[in-house]
């Protein structure tokens, strides 16, 4: 079996512009956000978005592409769904240790973790 050179995990990566989509998604135009939305929420190929929109399949695959770079400024600048992916792990530290406390370190170990969240 071989794997292409350099292959990526298309639902992480559907699922993680999905996420900076829901963080940034109000700082792009409309005609963005309409785009995108066809092409990751409705699962349309670049030529189906061009046919409904009557822009070229490569015009789809530019706007995607500049949407993509608009989302990851966004993020080195405000690190918003970062923050939030930090914050779910955290609270589901808190529910391990919810569900197993037997001691005043682990209460103190979860005080930590709710300050975390708090920052």
């Amino acid at each position: 079996m071989s794997v292409a050179k350099n292959s990526v995990d298309l639902p992480a990566s559907r699922q993680h512009k999905n996420l900076l989509f829901d963080f940034y998604g109000v700082l792009l135009t409309d005609r963005q956000r309409e785009i995108f939305s066809m092409h990751y929420a409705d699962d349309c190929s670049f030529a189906e978005i061009g046919e409904a929109l009557d822009i070229t399949p490569q015009a789809v695959a530019d706007m995607l592409k500049r949407t993509s770079q608009h989302f990851d400024s966004y993020e080195k600048a405000l690190g918003l769904a970062a923050k939030f992916q930090g914050q779910q792990v955290a609270v589901e530290k808190i529910n391990a240790i919810l569900n197993t406390i037997e001691s005043n370190a682990q209460l103190s170990h979860l005080r930590e973790l709710i300050d975390e969240l708090v920052l």
